[in-house]
């Protein structure tokens, strides 16, 4: 969404069911992981032609979710808590 003053926001928002549980009943019932939404959501301003900043979050909620407890050697799988940054953007001239 471009907002007035040169800014801008955007959000992103992921939704996933649930991966087979590798272990059914145990820590979950069923046969499925528990389904998860998770939120992201960026605001940014560009200031002139070659700069820009920008705030970014993810996973808003900070809802922690098991994604994979597959028997494999990748091992078990969390979403990371909530991430928090700044992103600075200079734009050189090629």
């Amino acid at each position: 969404m471009t907002l007035p003053w040169r800014s801008y926001a955007s959000a992103n928002a992921y939704y996933g069911s649930g991966f087979s549980n590798a272990f059914p009943d145990q820590p979950y019932p069923g046969d499925h992981l528990p389904q998860h939404t998770t939120f992201d959501l960026s605001i940014g301003k560009d200031f002139g032609e070659r700069f820009s900043a920008s705030l970014n979050a993810l996973n808003v909620a900070n809802r922690r979710v098991e994604l994979d407890n597959s028997q494999t050697f990748g091992g078990f799988h969390w979403n990371n808590p909530r991430d928090i940054y700044v992103e600075l953007r200079y734009r050189f001239h090629f």
